[in-house]
């Protein structure tokens, strides 16, 4: 099932949209947003992520962790510092930094190994809090490319020959339980780096990638069957195109796809 909340209240919109999300006493929660870029419009709203945080005390975790890499172009900890994640008064990592081991995942089709940073291994509940968006190499981002950020490798753009293969890896190596994806304001047009923001009001959620994203597509009006790592998850069995809707979808109009 996917979860459709059509609302302007921030923090309404962020409790209707977690509302089948729950974690246990003592567990260790990690949030992947998506903060690859260091503009406002490209990354995961803060206030949202304030509201999750807020949620996710309530259920008394040991320790409530943000998690992302550093890009080519610059430290994830300027991002963290540009964007005021401290004021979320939970612990900041940047994967890149963390220590790891080399795994040999299973079900994978590009890595037949991987440098897996060790902090995952005592994550007990971790949750995708992507940003809608265009991109022109992907036509869509939501959260089955968020996962993409936790390669620990600043400089990515060595695997976009492979992006669909890597795409689909990250998210059987970097496997959530709860998906949100935040389309308050979603990007259109020449995403990631230079689209428009648009208001759509809307936060998608659940439990499956595939259907979130297979969802989100449809509600802005992009063929599913277009968005090729999309597809290769759903034929992977990461998810399903077969789901429910629990919430109203508004008709939006003008939202623009990338121009190649």
């Amino acid at each position: 099932m996917v979860t459709v909340i059509h609302e302007k209240d921030k923090k309404s919109a962020l409790i209707k949209a977690v509302k089948e999300l729950s974690i246990e006493k003592g567990s260790t929660v990690a949030i992947k947003p998506n903060l690859s870029i260091q503009k406002r419009k490209a990354c995961t709203d803060l206030e949202l992520l304030t509201y999750l945080v807020e949620y996710l005390k309530e259920f008394s975790p040991s320790e409530i962790l943000i998690v992302e890499s550093d890009t080519y172009k610059r430290s994830i900890w300027e991002t963290y510092e540009y964007f005021n994640f401290r004021s979320l008064d939970i612990d900041l990592i940047n994967v890149s930094e963390e220590p790891s081991s080399t795994v040999w995942p299973e079900n994978t089709s590009f890595f037949k190994a991987f440098s897996y940073p060790v902090i995952f291994k005592k994550v007990d509940c971790m949750i995708s809090f992507a940003k809608l968006k265009t991109h022109i190499l992907t036509v869509y981002t939501g959260v089955l490319k968020n996962q993409y950020g936790l390669l620990p490798y600043p400089d990515k753009r060595v695997f976009h020959r492979y992006l669909d293969k890597v795409i689909v890896d990250m998210n059987v190596i970097f496997p959530c339980d709860f998906y949100v994806l935040d389309g308050v304001f979603a990007m259109h047009g020449q995403g990631p780096l230079d689209g428009d923001l648009i208001e759509l009001n809307l936060l998608f959620s659940g439990t499956d990638p595939v259907a979130v994203d297979h969802c989100a597509c449809k509600a802005v009006g992009i063929d599913p069957d277009a968005v090729s790592h999309v597809v290769l998850a759903e034929k992977s069995g990461l998810g399903t195109f077969e789901y429910q809707v629990e919430g109203e979808i508004p008709e939006i109009e003008e939202f623009n796809l990338p121009e190649y």
